[in-house]
């Protein structure tokens, strides 16, 4: 029995080390999304936060409601890239080190 708890917590402690290197490693990545073909484009950072917007001339022409909308657009992808970027790193994480068959909450 104690040689099982040994094993699990030397798990539980090789899973936080891979968990740590992930995450600093999600929060150093930028994500882009782009709306109308690339005339408007969003980045974020691996923690979400809007880093940069660029805006095409051609696209100030349009109404201040269509450019806010092409602006959520691109955020909304870069944001969705972001999240399917960060469920991919995390799903390996624990691979060989959970028991069989469990899985992490969120990730699949």
């Amino acid at each position: 029995m104690q040689k099982n708890l040994g094993s699990m917590v030397k798990g539980i402690a090789q899973l936080q080390a891979r968990m740590d290197t992930v995450q600093k490693e999600i929060a150093a990545a930028s994500f882009e999304g782009e709306a109308a073909n690339g005339l408007v484009k969003a980045t974020i950072t691996g923690k979400g936060e809007l880093q940069r917007v660029h805006l095409d001339p051609s696209v100030m022409t349009e109404d201040a409601e269509t450019v806010a909308d092409l602006v959520t657009v691109a955020f909304r992808k870069a944001f969705d890239a972001k999240e399917d970027f960060s469920k991919s790193k995390l799903a390996g994480i624990a691979t060989g080190l959970l028991p069989m068959g469990m899985k992490l909450p969120g990730l699949g």
